[in-house]
Protein backbone atom coordinates (compact mmCIF):
# COMPACT_ATOMS: atom_id res chain seq x y z
CA UNK A 1 0.00 0.00 0.00
CA UNK A 2 1.39 3.42 -1.22
CA UNK A 3 2.74 5.51 1.75
CA UNK A 4 4.85 8.88 1.48
CA UNK A 5 8.29 7.22 2.65
CA UNK A 6 10.73 6.39 0.11
CA UNK A 7 13.42 4.24 0.22
CA UNK A 8 16.95 3.51 -1.82
CA UNK A 9 17.95 0.21 -2.15
CA UNK A 10 21.49 -1.33 -3.02
CA UNK A 11 22.08 -3.87 -5.82
CA UNK A 12 21.82 -7.00 -4.99
CA UNK A 13 23.15 -10.95 -5.34
CA UNK A 14 20.26 -12.46 -6.77
CA UNK A 15 21.76 -14.38 -8.85
CA UNK A 16 23.52 -16.45 -6.01
CA UNK A 17 21.10 -16.08 -3.35
CA UNK A 18 17.47 -17.26 -5.22
CA UNK A 19 17.06 -20.67 -5.91
CA UNK A 20 14.61 -19.40 -8.89
CA UNK A 21 17.51 -17.75 -10.95
CA UNK A 22 19.17 -20.99 -10.76
CA UNK A 23 16.34 -22.98 -12.84
CA UNK A 24 16.75 -23.94 -16.00
CA UNK A 25 16.90 -20.39 -18.15
CA UNK A 26 14.23 -21.86 -20.83
CA UNK A 27 11.71 -21.44 -17.74
CA UNK A 28 11.99 -18.00 -16.54
CA UNK A 29 14.08 -16.15 -19.11
CA UNK A 30 12.31 -12.37 -19.33
CA UNK A 31 12.22 -12.55 -23.27
CA UNK A 32 11.99 -16.10 -24.15
CA UNK A 33 9.17 -18.48 -25.65
CA UNK A 34 8.69 -20.36 -21.65
CA UNK A 35 6.96 -17.45 -20.87
CA UNK A 36 4.97 -17.34 -24.45
CA UNK A 37 3.33 -20.45 -24.41
CA UNK A 38 2.62 -23.72 -22.63
CA UNK A 39 3.12 -23.86 -18.93
CA UNK A 40 6.94 -23.89 -17.90
CA UNK A 41 8.93 -25.78 -15.49
CA UNK A 42 7.39 -25.13 -11.38
CA UNK A 43 9.53 -23.10 -9.15
CA UNK A 44 11.21 -26.51 -7.77
CA UNK A 45 12.97 -24.28 -5.24
CA UNK A 46 10.52 -22.98 -3.23
CA UNK A 47 8.70 -24.51 -0.12
CA UNK A 48 5.04 -24.78 -0.29
CA UNK A 49 2.43 -26.58 -1.55
CA UNK A 50 2.07 -25.04 -5.13
CA UNK A 51 -0.53 -27.08 -6.44
CA UNK A 52 -2.78 -25.87 -9.07
CA UNK A 53 -6.77 -26.45 -8.07
CA UNK A 54 -10.08 -25.17 -7.97
CA UNK A 55 -9.39 -24.62 -4.02
CA UNK A 56 -7.98 -22.12 -2.15
CA UNK A 57 -5.47 -23.72 0.58
CA UNK A 58 -3.30 -22.04 3.36
CA UNK A 59 -0.29 -24.01 2.16
CA UNK A 60 -0.50 -23.10 -0.96
CA UNK A 61 -0.60 -19.23 -0.01
CA UNK A 62 1.87 -19.50 1.69
CA UNK A 63 4.13 -20.89 -0.65
CA UNK A 64 3.58 -17.77 -2.59
CA UNK A 65 4.31 -15.45 -0.33
CA UNK A 66 7.46 -17.19 1.22
CA UNK A 67 8.71 -16.90 -2.38
CA UNK A 68 7.35 -13.28 -2.88
CA UNK A 69 8.76 -11.94 0.25
CA UNK A 70 11.80 -14.35 0.56
CA UNK A 71 15.47 -12.25 2.10
CA UNK A 72 16.65 -13.59 -1.58
CA UNK A 73 14.05 -11.01 -2.98
CA UNK A 74 15.66 -7.99 -1.44
CA UNK A 75 12.49 -6.21 -1.29
CA UNK A 76 10.79 -6.30 -4.58
CA UNK A 77 11.81 -2.27 -5.61
CA UNK A 78 10.89 -1.50 -8.56
CA UNK A 79 13.06 -2.31 -11.41
CA UNK A 80 14.78 -3.96 -9.69
CA UNK A 81 16.55 -8.12 -10.12
CA UNK A 82 14.65 -8.75 -7.35
CA UNK A 83 11.34 -7.33 -8.78
CA UNK A 84 12.50 -9.10 -11.95
CA UNK A 85 12.42 -12.42 -10.11
CA UNK A 86 8.75 -11.81 -8.75
CA UNK A 87 7.70 -11.18 -12.47
CA UNK A 88 9.29 -14.51 -13.49
CA UNK A 89 8.05 -16.49 -10.83
CA UNK A 90 4.39 -14.87 -11.23
CA UNK A 91 4.50 -15.48 -14.89
CA UNK A 92 4.85 -19.29 -14.52
CA UNK A 93 2.58 -19.83 -11.93
CA UNK A 94 -0.49 -18.35 -13.97
CA UNK A 95 0.86 -20.54 -17.23
CA UNK A 96 0.99 -23.56 -15.15
CA UNK A 97 -3.00 -22.58 -13.90
CA UNK A 98 -4.01 -22.40 -17.45
CA UNK A 99 -3.89 -18.46 -17.95
CA UNK A 100 -3.17 -17.18 -21.66
CA UNK A 101 0.29 -14.29 -21.93
CA UNK A 102 -1.77 -11.29 -21.54
CA UNK A 103 0.64 -9.15 -22.28
CA UNK A 104 1.05 -9.19 -26.35
CA UNK A 105 3.11 -10.87 -28.45
CA UNK A 106 2.79 -14.47 -26.83
CA UNK A 107 4.35 -13.03 -23.38
CA UNK A 108 2.97 -12.79 -19.67
CA UNK A 109 5.04 -9.44 -19.42
CA UNK A 110 4.07 -6.16 -20.55
CA UNK A 111 7.31 -4.10 -20.27
CA UNK A 112 7.56 -0.79 -18.37
CA UNK A 113 10.54 1.72 -19.55
CA UNK A 114 12.57 3.52 -16.56
CA UNK A 115 15.04 5.45 -16.12
CA UNK A 116 17.28 6.90 -13.14
CA UNK A 117 19.63 10.34 -12.61
CA UNK A 118 22.94 10.46 -11.41
CA UNK A 119 25.36 13.36 -10.76
CA UNK A 120 29.35 14.13 -11.79
CA UNK A 121 29.29 17.44 -10.59
CA UNK A 122 27.40 20.36 -9.48
CA UNK A 123 24.36 21.49 -12.03
CA UNK A 124 25.05 24.72 -13.77
CA UNK A 125 23.01 27.18 -15.64
CA UNK A 126 23.98 29.79 -17.69
CA UNK A 127 21.86 32.29 -18.27
CA UNK A 128 22.24 35.23 -20.78
CA UNK A 129 20.03 38.37 -21.69
CA UNK A 130 20.92 42.56 -22.56
CA UNK A 131 24.21 42.89 -20.77
CA UNK A 132 23.21 39.99 -18.55
CA UNK A 133 25.94 36.25 -18.96
CA UNK A 134 26.46 34.51 -15.41
CA UNK A 135 26.73 31.04 -14.76
CA UNK A 136 24.58 29.89 -11.82
CA UNK A 137 25.05 26.74 -9.32
CA UNK A 138 22.94 23.84 -7.79
CA UNK A 139 21.85 25.05 -4.52
CA UNK A 140 23.43 28.51 -4.49
CA UNK A 141 21.11 29.91 -7.07
CA UNK A 142 18.71 27.06 -7.73
CA UNK A 143 17.61 23.61 -7.34
CA UNK A 144 15.66 20.81 -9.15
CA UNK A 145 12.18 20.15 -7.72
CA UNK A 146 11.92 17.11 -10.54
CA UNK A 147 14.53 15.51 -11.78
CA UNK A 148 13.13 12.58 -14.28
CA UNK A 149 14.03 14.32 -17.20
CA UNK A 150 17.15 15.79 -16.64
CA UNK A 151 19.78 15.98 -20.08
CA UNK A 152 22.66 14.29 -19.60
CA UNK A 153 24.20 16.37 -22.12
CA UNK A 154 23.95 20.32 -22.01
CA UNK A 155 20.89 21.93 -23.09
CA UNK A 156 19.77 25.76 -24.46
CA UNK A 157 16.28 27.15 -23.81
CA UNK A 158 14.62 30.41 -24.80
CA UNK A 159 12.80 31.87 -22.03
CA UNK A 160 9.43 33.09 -21.73
CA UNK A 161 7.50 34.41 -18.74
CA UNK A 162 4.23 33.44 -17.75
CA UNK A 163 2.53 36.04 -15.23
CA UNK A 164 -1.51 34.83 -16.12
CA UNK A 165 -2.82 31.55 -17.53
CA UNK A 166 -3.49 33.33 -20.71
CA UNK A 167 0.32 33.48 -21.59
CA UNK A 168 1.01 29.50 -21.57
CA UNK A 169 1.60 28.85 -25.01
CA UNK A 170 -1.13 26.65 -26.60
CA UNK A 171 1.34 24.55 -28.34
CA UNK A 172 4.24 22.96 -26.13
CA UNK A 173 8.41 23.48 -27.18
CA UNK A 174 11.09 21.35 -25.92
CA UNK A 175 13.21 24.04 -26.87
CA UNK A 176 11.35 26.59 -24.79
CA UNK A 177 11.70 27.51 -20.68
CA UNK A 178 8.45 28.70 -19.07
CA UNK A 179 9.13 31.04 -15.96
CA UNK A 180 5.65 30.67 -14.12
CA UNK A 181 5.69 33.76 -11.61
CA UNK A 182 2.87 32.28 -9.50
CA UNK A 183 2.88 29.43 -7.46
CA UNK A 184 3.38 26.20 -7.61
CA UNK A 185 0.38 25.01 -7.39
CA UNK A 186 -0.95 27.73 -9.88
CA UNK A 187 1.43 26.72 -12.29
CA UNK A 188 0.62 23.53 -12.36
CA UNK A 189 -2.95 24.47 -12.25
CA UNK A 190 -2.25 26.51 -15.56
CA UNK A 191 -0.34 24.07 -17.14
CA UNK A 192 -2.94 21.14 -16.80
CA UNK A 193 -5.79 23.31 -17.68
CA UNK A 194 -3.64 24.60 -21.52
CA UNK A 195 -3.54 20.15 -22.05
CA UNK A 196 0.06 20.43 -21.12
CA UNK A 197 -0.23 17.86 -17.71
CA UNK A 198 2.96 19.01 -15.58
CA UNK A 199 4.68 20.60 -18.36
CA UNK A 200 5.10 17.40 -20.29
CA UNK A 201 7.08 19.13 -24.09
CA UNK A 202 8.49 21.93 -22.81
CA UNK A 203 11.97 22.00 -22.00
CA UNK A 204 12.01 23.59 -18.76
CA UNK A 205 9.63 24.90 -15.91
CA UNK A 206 11.18 27.44 -13.84
CA UNK A 207 9.44 28.21 -10.87
CA UNK A 208 10.29 31.58 -8.75
CA UNK A 209 10.60 30.86 -5.08
CA UNK A 210 11.37 33.49 -2.23
CA UNK A 211 14.55 31.28 -0.62
CA UNK A 212 17.54 32.06 0.05
CA UNK A 213 20.93 31.22 -1.49
CA UNK A 214 22.50 27.94 0.00
CA UNK A 215 25.63 26.26 -0.43
CA UNK A 216 26.71 24.96 -3.91
CA UNK A 217 25.94 21.60 -3.90
CA UNK A 218 25.57 18.05 -6.00
CA UNK A 219 22.54 16.81 -6.13
CA UNK A 220 21.66 13.28 -4.80
CA UNK A 221 20.65 11.20 -7.62
CA UNK A 222 17.18 9.36 -8.24
CA UNK A 223 16.02 5.86 -8.01
CA UNK A 224 14.21 4.16 -11.14
CA UNK A 225 11.59 5.84 -12.49
CA UNK A 226 8.94 5.81 -14.67
CA UNK A 227 10.02 7.68 -18.53
CA UNK A 228 7.34 9.99 -19.29
CA UNK A 229 4.67 8.67 -21.66
CA UNK A 230 3.17 11.78 -22.90
CA UNK A 231 5.69 13.52 -24.29
CA UNK A 232 9.36 14.82 -22.93
CA UNK A 233 9.17 15.70 -19.47
CA UNK A 234 10.10 19.45 -18.51
CA UNK A 235 12.71 19.72 -16.23
CA UNK A 236 11.61 21.78 -13.05
CA UNK A 237 13.68 24.20 -11.41
CA UNK A 238 13.13 26.33 -8.38
CA UNK A 239 14.99 29.95 -8.15
CA UNK A 240 16.80 30.93 -4.91
CA UNK A 241 17.77 34.59 -3.76
CA UNK A 242 17.85 37.47 -6.30
CA UNK A 243 17.67 35.55 -9.44
CA UNK A 244 13.55 34.79 -8.68
CA UNK A 245 13.08 38.45 -9.37
CA UNK A 246 15.28 38.75 -11.92
CA UNK A 247 14.01 35.81 -14.39
CA UNK A 248 10.28 36.87 -13.29
CA UNK A 249 11.54 40.26 -14.52
CA UNK A 250 12.25 39.00 -18.09
CA UNK A 251 15.62 40.23 -17.59
CA UNK A 252 17.13 36.37 -18.76
CA UNK A 253 16.22 35.64 -22.33
CA UNK A 254 18.27 32.33 -22.91
CA UNK A 255 19.28 29.84 -20.66
CA UNK A 256 21.25 26.84 -20.84
CA UNK A 257 21.66 24.09 -18.60
CA UNK A 258 24.57 21.37 -17.68
CA UNK A 259 23.04 18.97 -15.14
CA UNK A 260 26.39 17.43 -14.80
CA UNK A 261 24.34 14.21 -15.64
CA UNK A 262 23.94 10.81 -16.89
CA UNK A 263 20.71 8.89 -17.46
CA UNK A 264 20.55 5.34 -17.06
CA UNK A 265 18.00 3.29 -18.73
CA UNK A 266 16.09 0.31 -16.90
CA UNK A 267 12.86 -1.64 -16.90
CA UNK A 268 10.42 -3.46 -15.18
CA UNK A 269 7.26 -5.33 -15.75
CA UNK A 270 3.43 -6.20 -15.32
CA UNK A 271 2.86 -9.40 -15.32
CA UNK A 272 -0.75 -9.66 -17.42
CA UNK A 273 -2.29 -13.17 -17.77
CA UNK A 274 -5.78 -14.03 -19.63
CA UNK A 275 -8.66 -16.09 -19.40
CA UNK A 276 -10.80 -16.13 -22.21
CA UNK A 277 -14.53 -15.80 -20.92
CA UNK A 278 -17.59 -18.62 -21.84
CA UNK A 279 -20.41 -16.26 -21.94
CA UNK A 280 -23.59 -17.25 -21.26
CA UNK A 281 -26.53 -19.13 -23.34
CA UNK A 282 -28.20 -16.41 -23.64
CA UNK A 283 -25.81 -13.82 -23.70
CA UNK A 284 -22.38 -15.09 -25.43
CA UNK A 285 -21.34 -11.73 -25.57
CA UNK A 286 -20.57 -11.62 -21.80
CA UNK A 287 -17.45 -13.34 -23.02
CA UNK A 288 -15.97 -9.94 -24.45
CA UNK A 289 -16.50 -8.45 -21.25
CA UNK A 290 -13.39 -8.37 -18.46
CA UNK A 291 -13.29 -8.17 -14.95
CA UNK A 292 -9.70 -7.49 -13.91
CA UNK A 293 -8.20 -9.05 -10.93
CA UNK A 294 -5.02 -7.09 -9.70
CA UNK A 295 -2.02 -6.51 -6.88
CA UNK A 296 1.14 -5.09 -6.47
CA UNK A 297 4.55 -7.05 -6.61
CA UNK A 298 6.71 -4.55 -5.37
CA UNK A 299 7.84 -3.32 -2.11
CA UNK A 300 10.10 -0.73 -0.83
CA UNK A 301 13.50 -2.57 -1.27
CA UNK A 302 16.44 -1.98 0.94
CA UNK A 303 16.57 0.65 4.04
CA UNK A 304 19.34 2.67 3.64
CA UNK A 305 18.48 4.39 6.97
CA UNK A 306 18.53 1.60 8.96
CA UNK A 307 21.95 0.33 7.00
CA UNK A 308 23.39 3.43 8.17
CA UNK A 309 22.38 3.43 11.87
CA UNK A 310 23.61 -0.26 11.98
CA UNK A 311 25.28 -2.40 8.69
CA UNK A 312 24.34 -5.67 10.86
CA UNK A 313 20.76 -4.79 10.96
CA UNK A 314 17.89 -6.78 8.98
CA UNK A 315 17.15 -3.61 6.84
CA UNK A 316 14.73 -5.84 3.78
CA UNK A 317 11.82 -4.93 3.61
CA UNK A 318 10.21 -7.79 3.03
CA UNK A 319 6.69 -6.63 2.14
CA UNK A 320 4.82 -9.74 3.14
CA UNK A 321 1.85 -8.15 4.09
CA UNK A 322 2.43 -5.97 1.60
CA UNK A 323 1.74 -6.91 -0.84
CA UNK A 324 2.81 -10.97 -1.49
CA UNK A 325 -0.80 -11.34 0.67
CA UNK A 326 -2.90 -9.72 -2.37
CA UNK A 327 -0.53 -11.31 -4.56
CA UNK A 328 -0.73 -14.71 -3.41
CA UNK A 329 -4.54 -14.24 -3.07
CA UNK A 330 -4.86 -12.73 -6.69
CA UNK A 331 -2.93 -16.15 -7.74
CA UNK A 332 -4.97 -18.68 -5.73
CA UNK A 333 -8.45 -17.05 -7.38
CA UNK A 334 -7.07 -17.36 -10.84
CA UNK A 335 -5.74 -20.65 -10.11
CA UNK A 336 -9.73 -21.62 -9.09
CA UNK A 337 -11.50 -19.78 -11.61
CA UNK A 338 -9.12 -21.49 -14.65
CA UNK A 339 -9.75 -24.89 -13.09
CA UNK A 340 -13.33 -25.13 -12.02
CA UNK A 341 -16.45 -23.74 -14.28
CA UNK A 342 -15.07 -21.62 -16.72
CA UNK A 343 -16.13 -18.23 -16.03
CA UNK A 344 -19.09 -15.79 -18.02
CA UNK A 345 -16.94 -13.42 -18.35
CA UNK A 346 -12.90 -13.24 -19.44
CA UNK A 347 -10.54 -11.90 -16.67
CA UNK A 348 -7.67 -10.22 -16.57
CA UNK A 349 -4.99 -10.98 -13.45
CA UNK A 350 -2.20 -8.13 -13.36
CA UNK A 351 0.49 -8.74 -11.05
CA UNK A 352 1.71 -4.45 -10.59
CA UNK A 353 4.93 -3.26 -10.65
CA UNK A 354 5.15 0.10 -8.64
CA UNK A 355 2.54 1.02 -6.58
CA UNK A 356 4.44 2.20 -3.97
CA UNK A 357 5.73 4.63 -6.63
CA UNK A 358 2.93 5.95 -6.92
CA UNK A 359 0.59 3.28 -8.96
CA UNK A 360 3.29 3.26 -11.85
CA UNK A 361 2.43 -0.22 -13.11
CA UNK A 362 -1.61 0.25 -12.73
CA UNK A 363 -1.44 3.32 -14.33
CA UNK A 364 1.07 1.97 -17.32
CA UNK A 365 -1.60 -0.52 -17.38
CA UNK A 366 -4.72 1.83 -18.19
CA UNK A 367 -2.42 3.97 -20.46
CA UNK A 368 -1.22 1.52 -22.45
CA UNK A 369 -4.54 -1.52 -21.71
CA UNK A 370 -3.36 -5.18 -23.08
CA UNK A 371 -7.03 -5.74 -23.86
CA UNK A 372 -9.68 -3.52 -24.71
CA UNK A 373 -10.67 -1.03 -21.35
CA UNK A 374 -13.94 -0.05 -22.97
CA UNK A 375 -14.67 -3.49 -22.25
CA UNK A 376 -13.95 -3.91 -18.13
CA UNK A 377 -16.55 -3.87 -15.88
CA UNK A 378 -14.83 -4.04 -12.85
CA UNK A 379 -11.11 -4.00 -11.20
CA UNK A 380 -10.68 -5.63 -7.90
CA UNK A 381 -7.52 -5.13 -6.03
CA UNK A 382 -6.53 -7.40 -3.54
CA UNK A 383 -3.98 -5.46 -0.91
CA UNK A 384 -3.04 -6.46 3.08
CA UNK A 385 -4.82 -9.83 3.33
CA UNK A 386 -2.59 -11.45 5.86
CA UNK A 387 -3.63 -10.47 8.68
CA UNK A 388 -6.98 -10.27 10.44
CA UNK A 389 -8.58 -6.88 11.34
CA UNK A 390 -10.08 -7.10 14.38
CA UNK A 391 -12.31 -3.61 13.98
CA UNK A 392 -14.10 -5.71 11.27
CA UNK A 393 -14.95 -8.98 12.97
CA UNK A 394 -11.08 -10.36 13.10
CA UNK A 395 -10.15 -13.70 10.94
CA UNK A 396 -11.79 -14.54 7.83
CA UNK A 397 -13.44 -10.69 7.40
CA UNK A 398 -12.66 -8.92 4.30
CA UNK A 399 -13.37 -5.14 4.04
CA UNK A 400 -13.71 -3.12 0.70
CA UNK A 401 -12.32 0.37 0.32
CA UNK A 402 -15.04 3.32 -0.65
CA UNK A 403 -17.92 0.88 0.02
CA UNK A 404 -20.28 3.96 0.20
CA UNK A 405 -19.08 5.00 -3.47
CA UNK A 406 -20.58 2.12 -5.57
CA UNK A 407 -22.91 -0.12 -5.29
CA UNK A 408 -20.37 -3.32 -5.51
CA UNK A 409 -20.23 -3.73 -1.92
CA UNK A 410 -23.98 -3.26 -1.00
CA UNK A 411 -25.12 -5.62 -4.17
CA UNK A 412 -22.36 -8.07 -2.71
CA UNK A 413 -24.50 -8.21 0.32
CA UNK A 414 -27.35 -8.81 -0.91
CA UNK A 415 -25.85 -11.98 -3.08
CA UNK A 416 -24.93 -13.45 0.40
CA UNK A 417 -21.37 -12.51 0.90
CA UNK A 418 -19.60 -11.25 3.49
CA UNK A 419 -17.84 -8.16 2.41
CA UNK A 420 -17.92 -5.66 5.16
CA UNK A 421 -17.60 -1.46 4.63
CA UNK A 422 -13.64 0.04 5.34
CA UNK A 423 -13.99 1.60 8.95
CA UNK A 424 -11.15 3.78 8.59
CA UNK A 425 -12.23 6.50 6.28
CA UNK A 426 -9.85 8.62 8.08
CA UNK A 427 -6.78 6.66 6.25
CA UNK A 428 -7.96 7.27 2.74
CA UNK A 429 -6.91 3.50 1.81
CA UNK A 430 -9.27 3.95 -1.65
CA UNK A 431 -6.92 6.45 -2.93
CA UNK A 432 -3.74 4.54 -1.44
CA UNK A 433 -3.80 1.62 -4.20
CA UNK A 434 -3.89 0.38 -7.73
CA UNK A 435 -7.44 0.35 -7.92
CA UNK A 436 -6.88 4.61 -8.59
CA UNK A 437 -5.87 4.80 -11.88
CA UNK A 438 -9.05 2.38 -13.08
CA UNK A 439 -11.16 4.96 -11.00
CA UNK A 440 -10.01 7.44 -12.92
CA UNK A 441 -10.54 6.28 -16.04
CA UNK A 442 -14.27 5.72 -15.12
CA UNK A 443 -14.07 2.27 -14.00
CA UNK A 444 -15.43 0.59 -10.84
CA UNK A 445 -12.24 -0.04 -9.06
CA UNK A 446 -12.33 -0.90 -5.37
CA UNK A 447 -9.69 -2.92 -3.07
CA UNK A 448 -10.74 -6.00 -0.85
CA UNK A 449 -8.43 -5.80 2.41
CA UNK A 450 -7.81 -7.43 5.71
CA UNK A 451 -5.85 -4.68 7.05
CA UNK A 452 -5.56 -3.64 10.78
CA UNK A 453 -3.04 -0.92 10.87
CA UNK A 454 -0.50 -3.43 12.18
CA UNK A 455 3.00 -1.79 13.28
CA UNK A 456 5.23 -3.96 10.88
CA UNK A 457 3.66 -2.22 7.90
CA UNK A 458 6.87 -0.96 5.63
CA UNK A 459 9.04 -2.54 8.07
CA UNK A 460 11.42 -5.22 8.05
CA UNK A 461 9.64 -7.13 10.20
CA UNK A 462 6.75 -7.76 7.41
CA UNK A 463 8.09 -11.52 7.28
CA UNK A 464 6.09 -14.16 5.54
CA UNK A 465 6.26 -16.07 9.07
CA UNK A 466 4.09 -13.17 10.52
CA UNK A 467 0.93 -13.96 8.70
CA UNK A 468 -1.77 -16.15 9.28
CA UNK A 469 -2.52 -18.28 6.62
CA UNK A 470 -5.65 -20.05 8.30
CA UNK A 471 -7.14 -16.40 8.12
CA UNK A 472 -6.27 -16.05 5.11
CA UNK A 473 -7.50 -19.14 3.19
CA UNK A 474 -11.01 -18.17 4.45
CA UNK A 475 -10.46 -14.22 3.80
CA UNK A 476 -9.10 -15.26 0.36
CA UNK A 477 -12.19 -18.21 -0.29
CA UNK A 478 -14.35 -14.92 0.30
CA UNK A 479 -12.94 -13.01 -2.00
CA UNK A 480 -13.26 -15.68 -4.72
CA UNK A 481 -16.63 -15.86 -4.08
CA UNK A 482 -16.35 -12.09 -4.71
CA UNK A 483 -14.47 -12.46 -7.85
CA UNK A 484 -17.23 -15.25 -9.48
CA UNK A 485 -19.54 -13.09 -8.98
CA UNK A 486 -18.30 -10.68 -11.05
CA UNK A 487 -16.84 -12.41 -13.44
CA UNK A 488 -20.52 -14.75 -13.75
CA UNK A 489 -22.64 -11.68 -15.21
CA UNK A 490 -24.23 -10.28 -16.17
CA UNK A 491 -24.68 -7.95 -13.35
CA UNK A 492 -22.18 -4.70 -13.51
CA UNK A 493 -21.50 -2.65 -10.81
CA UNK A 494 -21.91 1.24 -10.84
CA UNK A 495 -20.57 4.72 -9.43
CA UNK A 496 -22.89 6.23 -6.98
CA UNK A 497 -23.75 9.95 -8.60
CA UNK A 498 -20.62 12.28 -8.15
CA UNK A 499 -18.05 9.23 -7.57
CA UNK A 500 -15.26 8.17 -7.75
CA UNK A 501 -13.87 11.73 -6.67
CA UNK A 502 -10.41 11.58 -6.88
Amino acid sequence: MTARIAWSYPRDMLRLLCPLLLLAPAAFALQDTALQGTAPQDAEGFPGDLTVSAEVGADELRGHVQALASDAMQGRAMGSEGSHATARYLAARLAAAGFEPGAGEGSFLQRIPLQRVTYSGVPELQVKGKGLDEVLYNGESFTFTSRGAVPGEPRSFKVQVVREESDVPAEASAGLALVMTTSAMKSRRWLSDAGHGRGEGFGMIVLPRKAKARERSTPQGSSLGPVSSSGAAAVQLSLRGEWSERFSSGEVEEITLDAKASVEEGEDFNVVGFLKGAGSEDSPELADEIVVLSAHRDHIGVSSRIQRGDPEADAIMNGADDDASGCAAVMEVAEALAAGDRPVRSVVAIFDTGEERGFVGSSYWVAHPTHSIDQVVCALNFEMLGRPDPLVGGPGNVWLTGDDRSDLGPELRKRGLAIKADLRPAMSFFTRSDNVPFAKAGIVAQTLSTYGEHADYHQPSDEWETLDYEHMQTAVRVCLDVARALADGPWRPTWNEGEPRL
